[in-house]
């Protein structure tokens, strides 16, 4: 495994990975995303755990983009059954692997905490229940307060978890040593980070933009325009996933071949 330092353009040059992978497989991509949606959907309706489930299962889930988009660059399809990818190594990295994503959603779940003093865990209720926040809340503000705060807390988590996945399931590492030295070598990259993040928001943004002003063209309603924003926003997420493991191959090296 390589540990590289990159220039701040090299994160450009990941978003275009991204879209790469998409012109080659868009029917794969795009019905890898519908299969994200459904899973991480529908798992908030079981009873109890399912919200928590649903923040956990993303670590296994961004290990399965990664996994599609190693396929597609290799010209092998990529289907839905890459999700399973953290099932098929040996026990130990499966059983990191579910570590790793009870980790990450207590990590939320603590960020989302710290957002509940702004807004009496309004946010929280939200996205783990599907609870729909009072007028009260939204008009006064605190709703958006609650996400800064959640923001602020999940930059450290996103570091440290960013590369974990692969670390756990395709270096072998242990689940504590993954979290730092993904955490160090998005550090050591953050001119490159900053660069991916901001050209993606600003593609999201630009097809919310989009989509409003065909709205208005077609004199639609505001529940019309987000019709359109949806699919804008499918085929902008398909590109966004796969582009994870870019930064893999640019800051890691290629990963080793499967372990027995």
């Amino acid at each position: 495994m390589l540990l590289r330092s990159v220039s701040a353009r090299e994160g450009l040059l990941w978003v275009r990975f991204g879209f790469a992978c998409l012109r080659r497989r868009p029917l794969q991509a795009l019905l890898l995303v519908l299969a994200y949606a459904a899973v991480i959907g529908l798992l908030p309706l079981l009873p109890l755990l399912g919200g928590v489930l649903s923040l956990g299962a993303t670590q296994l889930t961004t290990l399965g983009f990664m996994q599609a988009s190693r396929d597609i660059a290799q010209g092998r399809p990529a289907w839905p059954d890459v999700f399973l990818t953290a099932f098929r190594g040996p026990p130990r990295r499966m059983r990191s692997m579910l570590l790793l994503g009870l980790l990450y959603a207590l990590a939320l779940l603590a960020a989302l905490g710290l957002s509940s003093l702004a807004d009496g865990g309004a946010l929280l209720r939200m996205i783990l229940f599907s609870a729909a926040p009072s007028k009260a809340v939204i008009e006064h503000g605190a709703l958006r307060q609650a996400a800064l705060v959640t923001m602020l807390a999940y930059l450290p988590v996103s570091m440290a978890f960013w590369f974990a996945p692969p670390l756990v399931a395709w270096w072998g590492m242990g689940v504590a040593q993954a979290l730092f030295t993904s955490f160090l070598i998005v550090l050591r990259n953050l001119g490159a980070f900053v660069l991916y993040v901001l050209q993606w928001w600003g593609l999201f943004a630009a097809a919310l933009v989009l989509s409003m002003l065909a709205a208005g063209l077609l004199h639609a309603g505001a529940g019309q325009g987000m019709l359109l924003v949806l699919p804008l926003s499918l085929v902008l997420y398909a590109p966004f996933t796969l582009s994870f493991q870019a930064s893999v191959y640019s800051l890691l090296g290629e990963p080793p071949p499967p372990a027995a």
